[in-house]
């Protein structure tokens, strides 16, 4: 049977790309003055943990049910027989007016944001707004079966379908700050806040998208996935894309799948796994705890107002990406077990330093810019090593379920972090924003994080052999990367 393309090239792929970066774009646009938005409305602290918490509760609940369509996940891995079992498929596709149904709920959800009076309104917007970037799951089917099973074309765009994801989150951010100058302004009669402006701006553009992408639509026919499921597998890069559980989307998976960094050795380590799911619920708590008090602390402590707060965010963003960047460059040189090592030892530095009764604004800024740059160097370890300890089984189809099944539970585990983080972290800051604590506000806001990077490091050190990639010491490296051998001296004479 002839390689099929499947429907979704030129125009069709187009506008999924254009509707991922928008996503992209809704999931973090709102982020930086949400506390400036809902201050007003009467909001207590922990509604900002709430809010904070709404979108990727609805991302989860969409994505967990567009994830069986057109190929329903692999539910079962029959090790004894090498055998594995899928559930059936819901249908061959998403019928195009569900998808342009959850299309039209995102714009609903921004709309309602803006316009909002109250913060459950606002909660309300944002866990709607989620719905509709659930629908990002789809992108990624889009493109897994655009490619005919091709294996180097699915690499490259997976790579640009992350990048472009990256690229999204990067512009909503700057589209928060652009537009946080905007005075308030009076519309249908309701008076908005200049925050109400970027929610507003990605509901336009949805509206721009929406009528290109229900006129290109054209559902994955059952020839193409029945040749793409055969002749490829499951993906080795995450089948669903759940958007809450990465600030830049499928990038880093994606980018470890296009260069090979971690193919799978033939011992599996079930143990190493589980330490590596414990280590990113972990790590992901600290990111969270982090966005979720950055508006208060920062309105509390600096004053600050949205522009402040945007543009100090995207510090955040962007040096993850620069720490993405950084640790692609010693890859090669350096193993992933010393960069994990070496970043949480940082962390572990940067909170201890930011240990102090009060906290000067550059040092603020240079802690952002180092646990952003810090985690998405342990982002990419970490995926390096899990896909490497999940071992590769005789059955190639096997050897990928493992993966898929594992991807899902640090999806899951990931967008779990991300609600109840949140949540935990509204009500923590509220306690220590009373009167009575608030002399200790800044031990609180540190010291949570200081005792999880204690945690972390203890972890690595006992697991650290765990974390050396199996399938690289079973490989044969070239003379001039072989590590330094002791010399043998001859003392007899053989003359």
């Amino acid at each position: 049977m002839g390689a099929s393309k499947g429907a979704f090239t030129g125009w069709p792929l187009f506008f999924e790309m254009a509707l991922a970066l928008i996503h992209m774009m809704s999931m973090v646009v709102a982020i930086p003055g949400m506390w400036s938005h809902i201050k007003p409305m009467g909001a207590s602290y922990p509604w900002i943990g709430w809010c904070f918490a709404a979108y990727p509760m609805g991302s989860w609940l969409v994505s967990r049910y567009l994830r069986d369509f057109p190929l329903a996940p692999i539910v079962e891995i029959n090790k004894k027989t090498n055998t594995t079992v899928r559930d059936k498929p819901r249908g061959n596709s998403i019928p195009r007016y569900v998808y342009m149904l959850l299309l039209l709920i995102a714009v609903g959800g921004n709309v309602l944001y803006a316009f909002a009076t109250h913060p459950g309104m606002v909660l309300a917007g944002r866990f709607l707004s989620g719905m509709g970037g659930g629908s990002m799951v789809l992108g990624h089917k889009f493109v897994e079966f655009s490619t005919g099973a091709d294996d180097m074309m699915l690499r490259s765009r997976m790579v640009m379908f992350g990048a472009l994801q990256a690229v999204g989150t990067v512009l909503g951010v700057v589209i928060a700050g652009a537009l946080s100058p905007v005075p308030s302004f009076s519309l249908f009669g309701v008076e908005l806040q200049s925050t109400a402006m970027p929610p507003l701006f990605i509901a336009l553009l949805y509206i721009l998208v929406i009528p290109g992408s229900y006129m290109t639509y054209k559902p994955i026919s059952k020839d193409t996935y029945e040749h793409v499921d055969t002749a490829k597998g499951e993906m080795d890069s995450p089948p669903n894309n759940y958007m809450p559980s990465q600030r830049l989307g499928v990038l880093v998976p994606a980018i470890v799948y296009d260069r090979g960094q971690a193919r799978p050795s033939s011992l599996p380590d079930v143990f190493s796994t589980a330490v590596v799911l414990v280590l990113y619920f972990m790590l992901t708590n600290l990111l969270v705890g982090i966005e979720v008090a950055h508006g208060p602390f920062c309105t509390d402590v600096f004053e600050w107002g949205a522009l402040d707060i945007s543009i100090t965010y995207g510090a955040l963003i962007i040096s993850g990406l620069v720490g993405i960047a950084v640790s692609l460059s010693v890859s090669d040189e350096v193993p992933c077990n010393r960069r994990l090592f070496g970043a949480l030892v940082m962390i572990f530095v940067t909170y201890g330093v930011m240990l102090q009764p009060s906290t000067p604004k550059e040092q603020y800024i240079g802690f952002l810019v180092l646990m952003g740059c810090c985690f998405f160097i342990c982002d990419l370890a970490l995926v390096e090593i899990y896909i490497d300890k999940i071992g590769e089984e005789d059955n190639a189809r096997l050897t990928a379920a493992c993966k898929l099944q594992f991807m899902g539970w640090i999806n899951q585990t990931a967008t779990v972090t991300r609600v109840l983080a949140a949540i935990v972290t509204g009500y923590i800051y509220s306690y220590f924003s009373e009167k009575n604590h608030l002399s200790r506000r800044p031990y609180a806001v540190y010291g949570c994080g200081f005792g999880v990077s204690v945690l972390l490091v203890m972890m690595c050190m006992i697991f650290y052999k765990r974390f050396q990639m199996r399938s690289t010491e079973n490989q044969m490296l070239p003379q001039d990367k072989l590590p330094l051998q002791p010399q043998q001296i001859n003392c007899m004479d053989e003359a």
